[in-house]
């Protein structure tokens, strides 16, 4: 399982690097390397996976993947955001209430979650503790960010609206393995495997999903003599209420 998903991450990578999205996807692809090579340097570990050193290795590799992940959240937010003209005033404005609120629900939610950590080590505790706060908060700036979507909807490139379905996904995926692990709801063999099935469908999809077409805004059609005249008897119905109320 573990070879699986480090082979659908590198289709992956190579597909982004084939078409040219890399450049689009800056951060992404960034952190789509990093966790190949974190990936493939704890498996050249694994002869001896309870060491000292396979133990130190993964503490210090995944502060450097959570930033990475955080970096693509925010690349997605303003990939979003780049669709709204005139929206530079609020577009910061917006970022840290969706980001802060998220975090906010997100330690919320510690403090049932440490009464039940399982985890004797402090380093294991504050990492997993760490990891699972980070990866809800970002599912949370997502989730957030598709609410403002459905309040002001417009056209949005396919790739964009792929990757937040899927970063999505992903998220939530990582911050519901990390508590099943911190309140040893699953032991860490099943809680890798699920993860690892998970995730590597969400690679695959993303290989899938995103195409070079799918950067293009896709152009609404054209109204209809119906919805012209729906619209019409709408503004009118809108000026004889104004009328009224000057009345």
């Amino acid at each position: 399982m573990w070879w699986a998903s480090i082979v659908a991450e590198s289709i992956l990578l190579a597909r982004l690097v084939r078409v040219n999205l890399y450049r689009k996807y800056i951060w992404f692809t960034a952190y789509i390397v990093s966790d190949i090579v974190c990936s493939l340097t704890m498996m050249w570990l694994t002869p001896d996976p309870h060491s000292a050193v396979y133990a130190w290795v993964w503490v210090w590799t995944q502060p450097v993947l959570l930033a990475l992940q955080l970096a693509l959240s925010i690349e997605l937010y303003r990939l979003i955001a780049g669709h709204y003209r005139n929206f530079e005033r609020y577009r910061a404005r917006l970022f840290w209430t969706c980001l802060l609120t998220a975090t906010a629900v997100s330690a919320l939610t510690l403090i049932v979650e440490l009464r039940h950590v399982v985890w004797k080590s402090p380093i294991l505790q504050s990492e997993f503790l760490a990891k699972r706060t980070v990866t809800f908060a970002l599912s949370g700036f997502v989730i957030a960010t598709s609410v403002f979507l459905r309040l002001f909807p417009i056209s949005i490139r396919s790739n964009v609206t792929a990757h937040r379905r899927i970063a999505t996904v992903y998220f939530l995926a990582n911050a519901a393995n990390y508590c099943a692990l911190d309140i040893g709801l699953l032991s860490t063999y099943a809680a890798g495997i699920a993860l690892m099935i998970i995730t590597g469908g969400c690679f695959v999809a993303w290989a899938v999903f995103l195409k070079p077409r799918g950067e293009d805004v896709e152009t609404p059609p054209a109204p209809t003599g119906e919805d012209i005249r729906k619209h019409l008897r709408h503004g009118d119905e809108l000026l004889d209420r104004v009328r009224e109320i000057r009345r």
